[in-house]
C-alpha cells in the first residue's frame, strides 16, 4: 500500500451491514434547528454544547460497531464502546467523544459515541507546491486549480457552488506520528497500517479500509 495509509469510512451495503444507506437515520420530529442540534456540529472546532445525538436503525440495516449517517457534515464517526476502546490504542489527532443512542428494529436502545476529529494544524503538514488539485461538478473533472497556500484552496472553495468541488491528484503530507488522522479540507480520515491490523484482527464490524494512494507522506 501507499505509504501504509489507509482511508477508513463506515461500509455499505455488504451482509454485514445491511442494505440501508445510511443504517443509522433521523426520527421524523427532530429538531435540526435546535441550538445543540448534530447539524450545529463542524469540521472546524469542537462544540460548546452537548450534542443531541440520536438515531434510529433504518429498515435493512444492521447493528455494527461502526454506523454510517448522514446528519452530521463533520468530521468523524459513529461507533461503539468496543470500536471506541479499539481506537483508545491509537494516536488520534485531537479529538472528543460526544454520546450517542441508536434504537434497533426492536425499540431497543444501544450506547454508541460521536468521535469528532479536528485538527486544525493540518495545513502546516500539507506541501503545497506538491500537491496537485482540481476542481469537479459531481463526477466531472473541470480541470487543474493552482493552489499554492491556505489561502488559495480558500479562495477557490468560496467560488464553487454546491455541486462543485476541490479535490486532489495527490497531496504531498509531511511524516507525523498520528495513527488517525484529516486533512482539514476534504473529507477522507485516514489510520495507520498499524491501525488498520489491530481493527481486522479485531474483527471490527461495519468498517471499510482503502488504501490511500493519493495520499503522499514524506
Amino acid at each position: 500500500m501507499s505509504n501504509k495509509y489507509f482511508i477508513l469510512k463506515p461500509a455499505v451495503d455488504t451482509p454485514e451491514t445491511g442494505n440501508a444507506y445510511p443504517a443509522a437515520e433521523s426520527y421524523d420530529d427532530y429538531d435540526f434547528n435546535a441550538p445543540n442540534s448534530v447539524h450545529k456540529l463542524n469540521f472546524r472546532e469542537f462544540p460548546d454544547f452537548k450534542p443531541d445525538i440520536r438515531f434510529k436503525l433504518a429498515k435493512g440495516a444492521k447493528l455494527t460497531d461502526m454506523l454510517s449517517q448522514a446528519a452530521i457534515s463533520a468530521h468523524g464517526f459513529l461507533i461503539n464502546e468496543k470500536l471506541k476502546n479499539a481506537f483508545e490504542q491509537f494516536e488520534i489527532v485531537p479529538y472528543k467523544y460526544f454520546p450517542a443512542t441508536i434504537e434497533d428494529h426492536k425499540g431497543n436502545f444501544h450506547q454508541y459515541f460521536w468521535l469528532h476529529l479536528v485538527w486544525k494544524e493540518a495545513k502546516d503538514f500539507i506541501k503545497w507546491e506538491d500537491s496537485k488539485f482540481y476542481k469537479k461538478r459531481l463526477s466531472k473533472n473541470l480541470g487543474d486549480v493552482s493552489i499554492k497556500k491556505e489561502e488559495d484552496i480558500l479562495s477557490e472553495r468560496e467560488k464553487c457552488d454546491v455541486a462543485t468541488l476541490i479535490d486532489f491528484t495527490t497531496i504531498s503530507f509531511k511524516n507525523h506520528d498520528f495513527d488517525m488522522f484529516l486533512i482539514n479540507y476534504f473529507t477522507e480520515i485516514y489510520v495507520s497500517k498499524k491501525a488498520a491490523e489491530t481493527l481486522t484482527k479485531n474483527k471490527l464490524t461495519g468498517i471499510e479500509t482503502i488504501s490511500a494512494d493519493k495520499l503522499l507522506l514524506n
